[in-house]
């Protein structure tokens, strides 16, 4: 077999190397309310990343990052693969990944997650009630599976009812009660139910995210914007590099909140975030 002329590499390599420099970077468009959050979102998810692009004309994008229920649904109308952030685990079940090119951070934290905050500062707790609803981040199967010893009770309702009658039969049997995100169920007006049965009945509440631990839940995990920003990257990073997603799922490392007053009246352990977050190996 003849041999290639030595010159022929030197001019392939001359050829083929301005490509791999040249190549495009990763067009990244962005849908979610105006405010604060997307825009820091914005920024934090092109922050060391030469590769990645913002485009403002979801025509010009590559993908579509949705911010919300609201921005996911929108975004799936557009033609392109979209990754939501912090979306309805229940709105991301109902669509085929197939046809959709979708995938998403769901809202909220794992109950595992969770369920360590209550082991840490509860850690003589063992039966534990679960609120859940049709929208709730937590479905049954995973409740009614328990967890390292611990009997998690279902505290089923869809609306703030039969919330209430839940509360009002079976908190004295229980140690404690855990709150999943729920924008349906968990409104201000589930809040205030919750939270005075509570305080009544001397049973404290777990999550479900930093706005109910300002409100009254003794402590909660939650996804904090940085959470999600790093969750976002590694998705993003997977698809520029397989041109695939991730599977759809919570955080991978999550941020925790104690509301010092209430931990206090209640005599919990790690009556502060800091050193909560500490004991539970937060990153800072």
């Amino acid at each position: 077999m003849e041999r290639m002329p030595w010159w022929v590499g030197w001019l392939l390599l001359g050829v083929l190397s301005p490509v791999v420099a040249l190549a495009d970077p990763l067009r990244i468009g962005i849908l979610g309310s105006p405010g604060a959050f997307t825009d820091g979102f914005e920024s934090a998810i092109v922050e060391d990343a030469p590769d990645w692009q913002l485009v403002s004309d979801s025509r010009q994008a590559d993908v579509m990052v949705a911010i919300g229920d609201n921005a996911f649904i929108q975004s799936l109308t557009l033609g392109r693969p979209v990754l939501g952030i912090y979306v309805s685990r229940q709105l991301v079940a109902l669509q085929s990944p197939q046809s959709c090119r979708c995938t998403a951070v769901w809202a909220g934290v794992s109950l595992r997650a969770q369920l360590r905050v209550v082991q840490a500062m509860m850690p003589l707790a063992r039966r534990l009630g679960v609120v859940v609803g049709p929208n709730s981040a937590w479905n049954l199967s995973e409740i009614s599976a328990g967890s390292d010893g611990l009997q998690l009770h279902p505290l089923s309702a869809d609306n703030l009812t039969a919330l209430g009658e839940q509360l009002r039969d079976h908190l004295p049997d229980l140690d404690a009660v855990l709150l999943p995100v729920d924008d349906l169920l968990l409104d201000s007006g589930a809040a205030k139910l919750v939270l005075l049965t509570s305080y009544r009945m001397r049973r404290p509440v777990f999550g479900p995210d930093l706005a109910f631990v300002n409100a009254g839940s003794a402590a909660s995990a939650y996804a904090s914007g940085g959470d999600l920003v790093r969750a976002a990257r590694q998705q993003l990073d997977n698809w520029s590099r397989q041109k695939r997603w991730l599977s759809p799922g919570f955080v991978g490392t999550a941020t925790v909140a104690v509301n010092d007053h209430v931990a206090g009246s209640f005599d919990l352990r790690y009556r502060d975030s800091q050193s909560l977050g500490k004991a539970l190996g937060e990153k800072p």
